[in-house]
């Protein structure tokens, strides 16, 4: 009975690792409205059939990912670019704008989508 507990509790990490790497992957690169990299950008990944969302940041070279997707047929998503947080007059409560947004693209189990965004300038 041990034995089993002992497989079992090993096997775990290494299932659960290939579930995620079934999951699609997103990466990109993030531009300010002048086409040049933006580094220290916040972005968020929205599924657009669950509404669930997900942050990343860009690192040094403008570069962001998502990684480890939930596994599905195929999912819709949406990324944006955050500005930082303000707070509105009268509360406290710290809000975010929405400064630029990809198109809707699609990305499955075992997939890598390419996905820059840029600002966008109204």
């Amino acid at each position: 009975m041990n034995r089993i507990a002992l497989v079992v509790l090993l096997a775990a990490p290494a299932l659960s690792g290939t579930a995620l790497a079934d999951g699609c992957r997103v990466t990109g690169t993030v531009y300010d409205a002048d086409g040049r990299p933006l580094r220290s950008a916040v972005l968020r990944l929205v599924d657009l059939e669950t509404r669930q969302a997900a942050f990343s940041a860009a690192d040094a070279k403008a570069d962001f990912s998502f990684d480890a997707l939930a596994p599905a047929d195929i999912g819709r998503y949406r990324i944006d670019v955050l500005s930082v947080p303000t707070t509105v007059t009268g509360s406290r409560i710290p809000t975010r704008s929405i400064l630029g947004t990809t198109p809707t693209f699609a990305c499955g189990s075992g997939q890598l989508a390419r996905q820059d965004v840029r600002v966008q300038v109204d």
